[in-house]
């Protein structure tokens, strides 16, 4: 959007005042310029166009899909941190497991090595050897429970585990695998849809430039030249010579000659000063490019020293 935007502006800045239009249009290379500028104004115009195609066609979908991966993306990651975290879980449950089976083993091994020892004494009741055996027989049947369990869960892992890995896990990653693919395959998609945007354009810009080019053709520098020319020329013919004047031999045919090439010349004084500044009052239109006001007083300045002088 920012390109067509300064196209315009550059077609609003120098576009030709109106009332100028009649004196412009006699000049080839200005009106190569105002249709160049009309182009240039066509050519924003097709910069709109693709703009507007990207914004609805390629963006929308760009920023639709990204919101679509995104979610699904999440999704997929919260599934694996779920069977992860389920994984652990059970783990944990495993090892609880062991750890009573542990505790539950060593408390029956005493209880057994007690009762031998009990039995073993001839100093102890019989009540005291039967509690003994009833402890034993207590804590091995706590063992064998907490063995059981130990294996129930166990089974339970290991079943979870080779589930987690080879089944729920590499589906996750295949969801994710998939929606890169699906990323990758948007890209790819975007980039040409983005490319046929321009190509539907193209043959029109290529006619606006080509009318650029054939603007450029059209100027024609010599008839350009040819009209300054015809605007500006006087019809002025050039000077003649200035005599000279010998004013210490006062001769009366010099002034007579004199006074009629001043005459002749239209000029109404017979100084050189006077001389000087009214034929340079009588050279404008064109003479003005050199300066004509410095190259006037440079002029009637040094005149007037001359008279000074002499």
């Amino acid at each position: 959007m920012q390109s067509d935007t300064n196209y315009r502006r550059l077609v609003k800045n120098y576009q030709p005042k109106k009332s100028k239009e009649d004196e412009e249009n006699e000049f080839s290379s200005l009106i190569a310029f105002k249709n160049v500028l009309k182009e240039v104004a066509d050519l924003a115009g097709q910069r709109e166009v693709v703009a507007e195609n990207l914004q609805n066609q390629v963006l929308q979908g760009i920023l639709l899909l990204a919101k679509n991966l995104r979610e699904e993306r999440k999704k997929a990651l919260n599934q694996g941190a779920s069977l992860t975290q389920s994984l652990h879980t059970q783990i944990g449950t495993l090892d609880r497991a062991k750890r009573s089976y542990e505790k539950a083993f060593r408390e029956a091994e005493k209880a057994i090595e007690s009762y031998h020892k009990a039995d073993a004494d001839f100093h102890l009741s019989r009540a005291d050897v039967e509690k003994q055996r009833v402890n034993m027989n207590i804590r091995n049947s706590q063992s064998e429970d907490a063995k059981s369990e130990y294996a129930n869960q166990l089974q339970i892992t290991n079943k979870q585990q080779q589930q987690h890995y080879q089944i729920a896990l590499p589906e996750v990653f295949n969801r994710l695998q998939e929606l890169d693919e699906k990323r990758t395959r948007g890209m790819k998609e975007f980039i040409k849809r983005s490319a046929d945007v321009e190509y539907e354009v193209s043959p029109i810009i290529a006619h606006c430039l080509e009318g650029i080019v054939k603007a450029a053709d059209s100027i024609n520098e010599k008839d350009d030249s040819m009209i300054v020319i015809e605007k500006y020329q006087s019809g002025f013919q050039p000077p003649g010579d200035i005599p000279f004047e010998d004013l210490s031999k006062p001769d009366p045919d010099a002034a007579n000659n004199s006074q009629t090439h001043n005459s002749s010349t239209g000029l109404n004084h017979m100084t050189g000063k006077g001389t000087t500044k009214d034929k340079l009052k009588k050279r404008v239109g064109i003479f003005g490019i050199f300066t004509g006001n410095k190259v006037s007083e440079t002029a009637t300045g040094s005149t007037g020293s001359s008279n000074s002088t002499a």
